[in-house]
């Protein structure tokens, strides 16, 4: 099975930047726009979209990790 590592913590180094560019591209002077998008969160249990600041889900009662 592959890995499931979140890499977008390395999204804003200049160097993994300039690599992606690159490999895009194909071309060294190529500056791609890496889409920085942010995942809503949502309760595990009942699936009610959540704001972010929740340790109870409001609907449920789960706790939110």
């Amino acid at each position: 099975m592959g890995s499931c590592l979140d890499l977008r913590k390395y999204q804003d180094e200049e160097s993994v930047q300039a690599a992606f560019s690159k490999l895009v591209s194909g071309r060294s002077d190529y500056k791609a726009i890496i889409e920085k998008r942010k995942d809503i969160p949502k309760c595990t249990s009942c699936s009610k979209l959540l704001e972010g600041e929740e340790k109870f889900c409001p609907e449920c009662g789960t706790k939110i990790q």
